[in-house]
């Protein structure tokens, strides 16, 4: 429906980054009410399409441009999913508290999706502000005191984050020593 999705990524030494996203893929026809209810709400500890990577700066950027991230089995064959990102923005800021982070992805991974109060802006952000990151990003709990487009379509969001937009462009990527993968 194009209101986008959103991701992140962070530091966690020199030129060594983790990123990921929970994509929470409909994978069924919009049309369908039942499946798309029960799109709207997955339960802590429910499959969320999370993901997540370490590597080099260049690996996470032709990652986020490309490749099946989400891996499913069904019927014996194995299926892939993803969802390719078109853009970065690069957050600066001082420091930066990679563990948090990661403690914080942990809980992400964990604690479910909602389409109104814990989706992929509000779990980018957690992530993001544990990080440190937090005051170059909307605040996506706003959207109960005023109803800003930029707390409730990725897209708007994104545009709104205080940073360097660049383009990604799309790759079909190749498999790489230095990419870690963390699901």
């Amino acid at each position: 429906m194009r209101f986008g999705h959103v991701a992140w990524g962070f530091a966690l030494a020199e030129n060594m980054y983790c990123w990921g996203s929970s994509d929470h893929l409909l994978r069924r026809p919009m049309s369908d009410l039942i499946a798309l209810a029960q799109y709207s709400h997955v339960p802590p500890g429910g499959d969320i399409d999370f993901w997540s990577e370490q590597g080099s700066y260049e690996a996470m950027l032709e990652s986020m441009s490309s490749e099946h991230h989400i891996q499913h089995h069904q019927d014996g064959e194995e299926i892939h999913y993803h969802i390719n990102y078109h853009g970065f923005k690069e957050l600066h800021h001082p420091g930066g508290d990679p563990d948090r982070a990661l403690h914080e992805m942990k809980l992400v991974k964990a604690g479910g999706w909602s389409l109104l109060t814990n989706n992929c802006i509000d779990q980018t952000y957690r992530i993001l502000d544990a990080f440190g990151a937090g005051s170059a990003l909307v605040d996506p709990r706003q959207r109960y005191r005023s109803l800003q487009l930029a707390t409730i379509i990725p897209k708007k969001w994104f545009a709104s984050a205080a940073g360097r937009s660049s383009p990604l462009e799309q790759k079909i990527r190749q498999p790489q020593a230095q990419s870690i993968r963390g699901y």
